[in-house]
């Protein structure tokens, strides 16, 4: 019988080896420790995630240590279930919507460019840093309502959210306090909103003069919905980015196919999305006895939806440990599925396609410098932190 436990030393250092065995020996799984079930192939995520009946997200996690000690409660769109979601999601989707994600497409070009000049003549980009989270932070800033002349400082914020201490498993303390110092960030620049007599053609504003069924959101409540649109933006596209960076240089036949056809792009992006998607999991908490394949699920058992496993399905994709940015899926994981969707998938896209567009159209023979990338392996977010490549 094969093991898993998102904290095992395997699943840090090669989760789709540890995938692969679960998909093929154990695709639902009991992780008796925290009395959770972790989920593997894509069907039965791709059902469950579209499921309100049997699943809810309050007080779902991307931290199961909150088992071992309690965070502070943070409601987002990412923990609150229909109708209240949905009534929320509608007034805020216009500000993410396809129009407005091609509105901001120009900046996002203009952006691109300044940042490869500011770093031409030293003939090397960090695509984390110094690319992707610098395009990533201000699209959030533009879209949510932060002051652009934050970004450097909101980066920072997500990156030690982020961060991990050996021998501790879940947030960091470091992160903790990252968080509630986004919070108190957060919180100030709505009260200085609400004092003012213009609301803001932004997300801020249309949070602060939101109300649902409790009546109006206060200005802490406000900070934790921004919160998620903050971390959600800046931290999974860069690693994102850089990955497919990375799959290219690997695949030097297949970067020529975009270099030379540059429309195969949007296709490249979504390859790039499936084969190494950042976030290892997402939970849900079961709201109902059910079954899955014969397992038991019972009311109030933590469910994990185990997304990068699902997105690497063979019953799903056709060799699925292969990259091909000609392959074309019809639907993956990356952004989730049905009630909670990414709600960002068409900024992200957006972003990737011009990132990528300008890198292939000025440097078609970058190199990474592998051996000054530094890639992080935590329980949930995966990826690279540190990303150099050569401009020439």
């Amino acid at each position: 019988m094969p093991a898993y436990d998102p904290y095992m030393p395997e699943v840090l250092s090669d989760p789709n080896s540890v995938y692969a065995r679960m998909r093929a020996e154990s695709p639902v799984y009991y992780v008796e420790r925290f009395d959770a079930w972790a989920l593997f192939e894509f069907e039965d995520i791709w059902q469950a995630s579209q499921d309100t009946l049997h699943y809810s997200v309050r007080n779902a996690t991307s931290d199961l240590s909150f088992l071992e000690r309690e965070p502070a409660a943070m409601e987002t769109l990412a923990s609150v279930d229909p109708p209240r979601h949905k009534q929320l999601r509608k007034e805020a989707f216009p500000h993410f919507s396809p129009r407005s994600a091609r509105s901001l497409e120009p900046h996002v070009r203009k952006w691109t460019r300044q940042c490869i000049e500011k770093h031409r003549d030293l003939g090397q980009i960090d695509a984390i840093r110094e690319l992707g989270q610098q395009i990533a932070v201000r699209v959030a800033c533009v879209v949510n309502g932060f002051p652009l002349e934050d970004s450097d400082y909101l980066v920072d914020l997500v990156s030690r959210f982020f961060l991990r201490e050996e021998g501790t498993e879940g947030m960091s303390d470091e992160g903790f306090k990252a968080r509630q110092e986004t919070w108190d960030y957060l919180e100030q620049l709505v009260r200085s909103r609400l004092e003012s007599p213009d609301p803001g053609d932004d997300v801020l504003g249309v949070l602060a003069g939101f109300a649902d069924d409790r009546g109006p959101f206060t200005p802490e409540l406000i900070a934790q919905h921004l919160t998620l649109l903050l971390i959600g933006a800046t931290e999974t596209f860069p690693k994102v980015f850089a990955t497919g960076l990375l799959r290219l240089w690997e695949h030097p036949d297949q970067r020529r196919l975009l270099c030379d056809d540059p429309n195969l792009i949007d296709d490249a992006l979504t390859e790039i999305l499936r084969y190494d998607m950042p976030t290892q999991w997402l939970g849900r908490t079961a709201i109902a006895d059910h079954e899955i394949r014969g397992h038991a699920i019972r009311e109030n058992q933590p469910v994990l939806f185990v997304y990068p496993s699902g997105n690497r399905d063979p019953k799903e994709f056709d060799e699925p440990d292969r990259f091909d940015v000609r392959r074309r899926a019809s639907r993956i994981l990356t952004f989730g599925h049905g009630t909670h969707r990414c709600l960002g998938s068409f900024m992200a896209r957006m972003e990737g396609r011009v990132l990528l567009q300008e890198i292939l159209r000025e440097f078609p023979e970058y190199e990474v410098m592998l051996d000054d990338c530094e890639r992080l392996r935590t329980e949930f977010v995966q990826g690279y932190a540190k990303f150099p490549i050569t401009l020439r």
